[in-house]
């Protein structure tokens, strides 16, 4: 049995992959050497943090690389943060890759919390009004529908067949809070995993939010121009750079087209902007015009560093619309589809009644 096999500390969540990456980038550009750093935070923090810290301490001071290391925590650890890694390796800015992908990671947790805030009170509001329904459907609308037929009120079609519900409320009435109960905690345990940070889970987990899903995709972008920018700054060649940046994005659109756009670059042809655009959303049509514009590296370093912003920019505006108005909206949903229920299947049959009383 392997060292990493008898001590691996289990699944690792994603603030606790915050805490390690923040003290490895912390170590490296104070130039602390990793071994010390890490068997110190080991000792000090409790639980998984502290069992990886010190696993991570103990082969590093026996002169085994992060990447190395890392790659036999595949398991634990999201595949985007071991190709941010050896990116920062291989350009020997490893603080600046790590703290790129910090910011990533970070968006992933302020999203998750953004998304959990927006949903529990409209979630509470559904729950409450399921539970008002099943009980009108198994006590209420039987005896309205006996004086509706008698006075023989016209419209009353949806009313009698949301009595006709009723025999069967206590089988699919609490079926849906039962489900609701299960399915949220699983959602909030996923996603507080450290696979969260990889692009497909996050899309999964958070990306069908309005706003979430382009909060989550310029982040990405703005990742792999960060990582380009620091590979092209170290002097990494330009296809070696893209391939490199397009792994430690993980976006699973952009990643391809990375290795397609490597491959020519490698073969010495120079991509123009209309064989960049049919390689569809995978390179933001910001990255397409600066990739096509010349591969002069003065030219193109600037303008990377310009794009990282821009990108971090329009995330932080995008994660801010979500936090303001997403909790309005699903309110408004959710609040709107109950009060549309109970008006088709009470008020509407009810003003019939009274119109033919009177």
């Amino acid at each position: 049995m392997t060292d990493t096999q008898a001590s691996s500390p289990g699944p690792v969540t994603l603030e606790e992959l915050i805490a390690l990456n923040d003290e490895i980038a912390a170590l490296a550009r104070s130039g602390v050497p990793l071994h010390s750093g890490l068997a110190e935070l080991g000792a000090d923090m409790p639980g998984r943090l502290g069992r990886f810290a010190t696993i991570v301490a103990r082969r590093t001071e026996r002169g085994e690389s992060l990447e190395e290391i890392f790659l036999e925590f595949s398991s634990e650890l999201p595949g985007v943060y071991l190709a941010v890694v050896r990116a920062g390796l291989r350009s020997g800015r490893l603080p600046a890759a790590l703290e790129a992908l910090a910011t990533s990671i970070r968006r992933v947790s302020q999203t998750r919390r953004g998304v959990a805030a927006a949903m529990l009170y409209p979630l509470l509001i559904f729950v409450l009004a399921w539970a008002l329904f099943a009980f009108f459907t198994a006590r209420v609308a039987p005896s309205l529908l006996l004086g509706f037929d008698r006075l023989e009120v016209a419209g009353r079609g949806l009313f009698t067949a949301v009595a006709a519900l009723g025999p069967t409320a206590h089988y699919w009435g609490p079926a849906v809070p039962l489900i609701i109960a299960v399915l949220l905690p699983a959602w909030w345990y996923g996603s507080t995993r450290a696979t969260a940070a990889e692009p497909r889970w996050s899309a999964a987990l958070f990306g069908w939010m309005p706003w979430m899903g382009s909060t989550l995709r310029l982040s990405r972008a703005a990742t792999f121009v960060e990582i380009l920018a620091l590979l092209v700054e170290s002097r990494v060649p330009l296809h070696e750079a893209v391939l490199l940046a397009g792994e430690a994005s993980g976006d699973a659109a952009l990643m391809p087209a990375a290795r397609a756009l490597a491959d020519r670059l490698q073969r010495g042809e120079s991509p123009c902007a209309d064989e960049l655009r049919r390689s569809g959303a995978a390179f933001p049509p910001l990255l397409r015009w600066l990739i096509a514009a010349g591969r002069r590296r003065d030219a193109l370093l600037p303008a990377l560093r310009h794009a990282a912003e821009t990108y971090r920019r329009r995330a932080e505006q995008r994660a801010a619309l979500a936090q303001v108005f997403l909790p309005v909206l699903l309110l408004i949903a959710v609040g709107g589809s109950v009060a549309l229920l109970y008006a088709l299947t009470l008020f509407v049959p009810y003003v019939s009644m009274l119109k033919a009383l009177t």
